[in-house]
């Protein structure tokens, strides 16, 4: 649940409005109501008017008179790019540079058959946003939310009354509306179209001087209605009255008559908590309910904190609610804490059991029971085994063939008929031109450590100028393990005499 704050400071009156928001419902807290001319300085007034409740965001509005509403019409190509084209085209109908400007803007519907993309745009000076925001600052102690544009903040009523989207059929269906706002020494009107807000104005006359100034007010209004009818807009099936001169007496009746327009009462609100006599006073605080639920995410109004002027988010409610995100920060790393110590209790338990199963298992296999990894390894590798020979073949008939291939000289033509390995002895059929060819072969098998006995066993002729040999050899590479002294070197001689064991496979 959020506190929202709308305050609707004008020159001489400040109102503000406190709602809460929470599952799709709206509370009205409270209505404030300050004159400037009571308190010391607008800051004061504004303090003054929101009490002692703090709220989690405020919004406020800057004059219509410091701002200007500009209707745009852009090609559709530049629907990707609007804010960078937009800025080049306000540029041209405002009296100052945009690098001193603010500004937003909405996309309104496209009508049928129109290629061109409507805009509807809102730009103010940079410092008079400053001025605003200092103003919340001073009164506050904290930086609005939102700087929201006069009256195009009364859209957001729409949240509260969905009969601003759809008028009553008495008053013409599926025609837009108009909401005015009458205030004391200034008036702005905005114009919704299914809710949405496509024309805004700040009039130069309020209700001061009336009943004298009423012409005057009465011929600005008709030029205001005249401009939108310009703009194609569609005629008004109505108006709504809200602000300090809503209530004027034979306020409705004048403007029925001069503007030919039906008054309309203002739609009841959905707002829970309202009491009777914040009801009846609805019309005025409307512009400041509005504010406030320019706040919520679904907001139809305008906000000129863009770029620099762009708000933190960081709502004071934070700042409010520290002890208790500390108490759960808090929470959090104590279950944090017990699920680290659970878990190594959890590591300890199996690491026991895997030492327990290292102990047992070593004293099976190596003879020896350790629960040490290092001493298991270490017996491991000395354990039985450990020196037994490789099982692999030192040499085998690829080897032969490879020795065979640089045993042939490249001056000598050689074919090799048939080359077979059976259990370390090979036998080589090959032709040559000559016997001694042959022989020079042999002499550069014996050459290879692991090639014992070969020789030649027979030679005979092949064909005229070959002759075809056999060279028989065994596969037997020396042992490279350091010699034994003593009865273990006799032991070992007398063993190699016995029987050399044949060592390559085919």
């Amino acid at each position: 649940m959020h506190r929202l704050l709308g305050i609707d400071a004008g020159k001489s009156v400040v109102r503000t409005a406190l709602i809460r928001t929470a599952y799709r419902r709206v509370f009205v807290e409270a209505l404030g109501e300050v004159a400037v001319t009571d308190a010391v300085s607008e800051a004061e007034a504004i303090r003054a008017a929101v009490g002692l409740i703090r709220p989690d965001a405020a919004a406020i509005a800057i004059s219509g008179e410091r701002s200007f509403y500009r209707r745009l019409d852009l090609p559709a190509a530049a629907q990707k790019e609007v804010e960078n084209v937009l800025g080049f085209e306000l540029e041209a109908t405002v009296p100052f540079e945009m690098e001193d400007a603010v500004f937003d803007y909405r996309l309104l519907r496209r009508p049928p058959g129109v290629e061109t993309l409507p805009v509807f745009a809102a730009v103010a000076r940079a410092d008079d946003v400053r001025e605003r925001i200092a103003v919340v600052k001073e009164a506050l102690g904290f930086e609005p939310e939102r700087v929201a544009l006069g009256a195009v903040a009364l859209a957001n009523l729409e949240a509260v009354m969905p009969e601003l989207a759809s008028p009553p059929l008495t008053a013409g269906a599926g025609g837009p509306i108009a909401i005015l706002d009458l205030d004391h020494l200034t008036s702005e009107i905005v114009i919704l179209s299914g809710g949405e807000p496509v024309f805004a104005r700040t009039l130069s006359r309020g209700t001061a001087g009336l009943p004298g100034t009423a012409p005057a007010l009465a011929r600005e209004l008709r030029q205001t209605l005249a401009a939108w009818r310009n703009l194609g807009g569609e005629p008004l099936a109505g108006m709504y009255l809200v602000g300090g001169g809503a209530t004027a007496q034979g306020a409705e009746v004048f403007l029925q008559a001069q503007l030919g327009l039906t008054i309309l009462p203002l739609p009841v609100p959905r707002l829970e908590g309202l009491t009777a006599e914040q009801a009846t006073a609805l019309p005025r605080f409307a512009k400041a309910v509005g504010l406030a639920l320019g706040l919520t995410p679904k907001t139809k109004g305008f906000n000129l904190r863009k770029g620099a002027l762009e708000a933190e988010r960081s709502y004071p409610f934070l700042r409010e609610k520290i002890p208790i995100l500390a108490g759960l920060g808090t929470v959090i790393a104590l279950s944090f804490g017990f699920s680290i110590v659970a878990e190594l209790r959890t590591l300890n338990a199996e690491r026991e059991l895997l030492l327990a199963s290292l102990a047992t298992a070593s004293h099976d296999i190596l003879g020896e029971e350790t629960s040490d990894p290092e001493k298991a390894r270490e017996l491991l590798e000395q354990g039985p085994g450990a020196a037994d020979e490789d099982p692999m073949p030192r040499v085998d008939a690829f080897d032969v063939m490879v020795q065979l291939s640089k045993a042939v000289p490249k001056e000598i033509t050689h074919d090799v008929v048939e080359l077979d390995v059976n259990r370390g002895h090979t036998t080589i059929q090959g032709v040559v031109p000559s016997v001694s060819d042959a022989q020079i072969i042999a002499d550069h098998m014996k050459e290879h450590r692991c090639f014992r006995d070969v020789k030649i066993t027979r030679t005979s002729q092949f064909t005229e100028g070959k002759h075809k040999y056999v060279l028989e050899l065994d596969l037997r590479c020396e042992d490279k393990k350091k010699k034994k002294t003593g009865a273990a070197d006799a032991a070992d001689s007398a063993s190699a005499g016995a029987s050399d064991k044949p060592e390559g496979s085919r």
